[in-house]
């Protein structure tokens, strides 16, 4: 990339616009402001992880592309695990590029109840397209493996719905690492497909470089305070002045920024995930799932509110799951070309809330299941054990320390009508949401219908704090959608906001 992502010493930098974050969210507003002719700096916290440099091994992979590496949770009973990418690219890079749009019910929903303006699936339709198009959302051709294969017979054995899933990919070899960023640069993430466009068209991209406020005077945004490291690790401080700020960190860092920067007013407060539990199936037939995609089906049955789908599967991933329950479920890992990771995960009633610690990077995190997410969590595993046993496994082991697991698919109905035990349930999520959500609902959104913070004239957010709520499917294309969506008015507003200057002066 011409060597952008050389952090440079410059203290003082100013453009047209600056876009803090370089996920799904950054990376598309990046390609709406360049290609309208805008100067552009954005800013990333993580590093720079091309292909050719993809680590191979676990560990390393955490460490040079999920923040904190790997080990954040959420505060609660019990405590969630939660991934996010910390890299130039964003989640993008460890997620395993899976393109679906949101419910149009839902879409619905959300308009009619946060009062969001020119929100229809119809108008939201081209920015969907959009976003299919830039990482070209298409079905992977030839075998899947037996992975995908489980999950289709299982699901259809039992009469469910099963849909093929697309991915943002163009190639892919199937070398399972999508996770780990693709050693290939078949899968479409931002740092493969918008940020290079966006950097060749002279967007400025400074890498490991944190915010820390954003400067509000009268009513706009006039300073990105933030520090860098110059290439012998000294700290550099930067100020960026920029006519636009788009704040793109993602659904926990972009309220905690806000907040920092005296924003605080329905910021961080309405926290949404996909809460998910896990099962391990053991086969008596070599399953191998290490030498195969990602399961490629999901069980769309139970759309929006509960969806069954596979995991990504090397050695390692597999240890590390065991690790929960090591006493009792250590002796799998002598099994683990026989066995297969799955997972159920729903759309939660419960609300959590992110709050900035002074002092400390990591902000604060709760989410508090209601008491009838923990009726359809039972429910969700329930239908997973059942589509194991019905592709023929020979035992399922659920995600709650100490549980035996089930032999028969006669033990599976154990939670369907009662809570999973708090104190040994194991949940995770690679999906947050609905930090700052949107809309003229003013008891209850953050931002405007386009994503514009209330009260600050030139600042916006482009991430997935702006889904209203936990949208039931992999959320890349509709963070990719919103933020084209933002990017677009903000330009239509910075017009606006020039012509009537120009006709005061």
């Amino acid at each position: 990339m011409k060597g952008s992502f050389r952090r440079n010493s410059e203290l003082q930098l100013e453009a047209d616009a600056v876009i803090i974050g370089s996920g799904a969210g950054g990376a598309s507003v990046s390609d709406v402001l360049t290609a309208a002719g805008l100067s552009v700096i954005m800013l990333e916290e993580g590093g720079h992880v091309p292909p050719s440099s993809a680590p191979r091994v676990a560990s390393e992979a955490f460490a040079a592309a999920w923040r904190s590496g790997g080990l954040t949770a959420a505060i609660g009973r019990p405590p969630i695990a939660y991934a996010e990418g910390c890299c130039v690219g964003g989640g993008t890079e460890i997620n395993s590029a899976i393109a679906q749009r949101a419910d149009s019910d839902l879409l619905d929903q959300w308009r009619k109840l946060y009062k969001i303006e020119n929100f229809t699936p119809d108008e939201l339709a081209r920015y969907y397209e959009r976003a299919e198009t830039t990482v070209n959302a298409s079905l992977t051709s030839g075998p899947l493996g037996r992975p995908t294969d489980i999950l289709r017979l299982g699901g259809k054995a039992l009469g469910w719905k099963v849909s093929e899933l697309k991915r943002g990919q163009r190639g892919c070899k199937g070398a399972n690492r999508c996770s780990f960023v693709c050693p290939n640069g078949a899968k479409q993430s931002m740092a493969v497909t918008v940020l290079p466009k966006a950097v060749d068209r002279g967007m400025r991209l400074f890498a490991r470089t944190r915010v820390d406020k954003i400067c509000i005077e009268k009513g706009r945004a006039t300073v990105v305070v933030a520090h860098s490291q110059d290439p012998v690790g000294q700290a550099v401080h930067m100020r960026v002045r920029a006519g636009l700020v788009f704040v793109c960190a993602g659904a926990i860092h972009t309220p905690a920024l806000l907040r920092r920067s005296s924003l605080r007013k329905r910021i961080g407060d309405t926290l949404r995930i996909h809460p998910t539990i896990r099962v391990t199936a053991l086969f008596d037939e070599p399953v191998d799932a290490h030498q195969s995609r990602l399961p490629l089906t999901a069980v769309t049955e139970f759309m929006p509110e509960q969806r069954i789908g596979g995991s990504v599967f090397t050695p390692a991933v597999f240890g590390l799951s065991l690790a929960e329950d090591w006493t009792n479920r250590g002796d799998l890992m002598q099994a683990w070309r026989f066995c297969g990771s799955y997972y159920g995960m729903i759309r939660p009633r419960g609300v959590g809330l992110v709050r900035p610690l002074a002092g400390i990077n990591e902000p604060l995190v709760r989410f508090k299941l209601a008491p009838e997410d923990w009726i359809a969590l039972g429910q969700v595993l329930t239908r997973v054990g059942r589509a194991m046993f019905a592709a023929d496994a020979r035992k399922v082991l659920p995600s709650i320390s100490g549980h035996e697991g089930w032999t028969s698919p006669d033990e599976v109905d154990e939670f369907w009508n009662k809570p999973l035990p708090k104190g040994s349930t194991n949940l995770m999520t690679i999906h947050l949401f609905s930090t700052c959500p949107p809309g003229e609902h003013r008891d209850a959104c953050a931002v405007d219908s386009y994503g514009r913070v209330r009260g600050v004239e030139n600042l916006f957010v482009a991430d997935g704090s702006l889904i209203p709520e936990a949208p039931g499917v992999n959320p890349q294309m509709t963070i990719m959608a919103l933020a084209f969506r933002v990017a677009e008015a903000a330009l239509s507003h910075s017009a606006q906001e020039r012509a009537r200057s120009a006709a005061r002066e």
